[in-house]
């Protein structure tokens, strides 16, 4: 439900806010020398503190850049957001010892913008790649992205930072590192002679890291001389927050109609969210004046939640940055193809437009809920009968306590995305590899990968992340699947047990998988020997290889139309066998 208290969002950026020039692309029509100014070395000395505020011609350029009229609005931005994301910043980078400057090179990353996506796929104000935000434990599924929570995203940078000063001693390097990635930083001080001084090693580096520290240091200094040059801080439009974590789930329809906080301001300050659907243990950020009443009302929401008949995907602002071509391309605000226009942006008619109910149904179940707030009955509520669409008659209301319980909790779903315990593995897809090769791999199905991965098919491509859920128990396992060869990966599959496989086993269950056979035993009557489909096989052939087997009893077996198209690495059932 959008609401009549919608705004727009302030973080809306023009694709200019979000690039860096090169030094070439900067003054390739500027043929004049660059004048360096004894006063600004003066001011770059002065306001130094742990990170070498180096001044140089290289230095002057983005200087300049950054306080020309053009770019003072830029700048006016960056200090009003700064009022807001900095003291947050702050607190992070002293708990893990990095340098307080340390907080303007999300300046340059992202132009503190939560939602900022770059041409790569970079994303959140510290523009994590998603191999990278895995690896530091940044949680990305189909609800949330931690990439872009300015807390955790922050957390992780530092964990980076720290790793690549240590390995270098050195924090202009370990900027550099962030931008390009240790890999090219170490090749750069191997041309360089083995100096680790950054001006040593810069022309070594790709152009676009030539230009990061110098607009790093150009940042500091333009942020904190702006009123040398005139420029006011344009302030954020938003109320403090208070960090709250949600007990149970809840949704940001609920929190629009029942506490009035606007749609807008909700997105905004919770940029994790990729739904309206906010899961379990999701630290939520309120405005102040709203927190009494959402602690008086929260047992009630969570109640509520549980009737939520449909998630919708929020619509969050546009933070494009441009292409090699000199193009611009919007972030990934869809998540769905059906559901994106050519420029990447939301369709505006279509999903968000078919609701489960009529309006006046809605309204009518919303009128039922609001009275059940404001009742003086502080103990249940009924629903009347609504005529509802066919969608929405595969569940009634029911009586919703205002207390919940956790014996009376229902669990809201099953699937391992939802579940704390299990982890998340990129895995790169490889020459050869299909969905079925991988689901077999990593002991799951292709249809929970194409879940995960918001995939519709079966078409993959090399060089694509796959995102696949484990146990965390079982993550050890299978962290290692990415660099192996598929013979390899094959023979270790086979060897591991899982722990679903185990539990199902210690409660007295035949075994999942028998690893020798194989043999995939879905009940405890019926136990069948599975086929792994090689390239160019089809129904007919696989029967003929199996005595006193046709096509109709493996279609029935794996629920398949009679002409079905195999993929190579599926694994279907063949044969049935007598349980162990």
């Amino acid at each position: 439900m959008q609401g009549q208290h919608s705004v727009p969002s302030q973080y809306s950026d023009s694709p200019k806010d979000l690039e860096v020039p090169t030094e070439a692309q900067l003054f390739k029509d500027d043929p004049d020398p660059v004048v360096l100014s004894a006063q600004i070395a003066v001011r770059l000395k002065k306001i130094q503190q742990t990170i070498p505020l180096d001044y140089n011609s290289h230095v002057q350029k983005y200087i300049s850049y950054n306080t020309n009229e053009k770019r003072k609005v830029y700048l006016a931005k960056m200090l009003g957001r700064s009022k807001k994301f900095f003291p947050i910043f702050e607190s992070i980078l002293a708990q893990y010892g990095i340098p307080d400057e340390m907080k303007y090179l999300a300046v340059v990353e992202s132009a503190l913008n939560p939602f900022a996506v770059s041409r790569v796929g970079a994303t959140g104000p510290w523009q994590f790649m998603y191999s990278t935000a895995l690896r530091y434990n940044l949680n990305i599924n189909k609800r949330i992205d931690e990439r872009r929570d300015p807390y955790a995203a922050c957390e992780a940078a530092c964990r980076y930072l720290k790793e690549t000063y240590n390995l270098y001693g050195n924090w202009q390097l370990a900027i550099a590192s962030y931008n390009c990635g240790a890999g090219n930083v170490n090749r750069a001080i191997k041309k360089a002679g083995g100096s680790t001084n950054f001006w040593d090693v810069k022309p070594f580096l790709p152009a676009e890291t030539q230009a990061y520290v110098p607009s790093f240091i150009a940042i500091v200094y333009a942020m904190k001389y702006a009123g040398k040059y005139g420029i006011v801080p344009q302030l954020l439009e938003s109320e403090n927050t208070q960090r709250i974590t949600v007990r149970q789930k809840i949704t940001v329809n609920d929190l629009e109609h029942f506490l009035s906080i606007p749609r807008q301001t909700i997105i905004d300050e919770n940029p994790a969210l990729l739904t309206t659907f906010i899961p379990p243990d999701f630290t939520l950020n309120l405005p102040v004046s709203r927190v009494v009443a959402f602690n008086q009302l929260q047992d009630s929401l969570y109640s509520i939640a549980q009737n939520e008949y449909a998630e919708q995907k929020l619509t969050t602002p546009n933070a494009i940055k441009p292409d090699n071509t000199g193009k611009y391309i919007a972030a990934d605000n869809c998540i769905d193809s059906e559901d994106c226009n050519e420029d990447g942006t939301l369709k505006t008619t279509g999903k968000e437009t078919t609701t489960v109910e009529t309006k006046a149904e809605k309204e009518s179940v919303y009128d039922k809920i609001k009275n059940f707030f404001y009742s003086t009955d502080n103990t249940t509520t009924k629903t009347a009968t609504t005529n509802k669409s066919a969608a929405a008659k595969k569940e009634d209301w029911k009586e919703v306590p205002t207390v919940s319980s956790s014996k009376t909790q229902k669990n809201y779903s099953d699937q391992k995305e939802d579940d704390s315990n299990y982890k998340t593995i990129a895995y790169t897809v490889k020459k050869g590899d299909n969905l079925g090769n991988i689901a077999s791999w990593f002991h799951c199905n292709v249809k929970e990968i194409r879940r995960w991965n918001n995939i519709i098919g079966n078409s993959i491509n090399v060089n694509d992340e796959l995102l696949i859920y484990v146990h965390k128990t079982d993550l050890k396992k299978f962290v290692r699947f990415n660099y192996l060869s598929k013979k390899i990966k094959e023979d270790l599959s086979a060897k591991i047990t899982t722990y679903e496989e185990k539990e199902h086993t210690q409660k007295g269950n035949t075994p999942l998988i028998d690893k020798i056979n194989p043999v995939k035993i879905y009940n405890n009557r019926d136990c069948f020997q599975m086929h792994k489909v090689k390239q160019g096989e089809t129904l007919w052939s696989i029967a003929q290889k199996h005595d006193d087997v046709s096509v109709q009893e493996i279609v029935q077996w794996n629920k398949l139309k009679k002409n079905a198209v195999l993929h190579k690495g599926d694994n279907i059932k063949v044969k049935k066998i007598k349980c162990k």
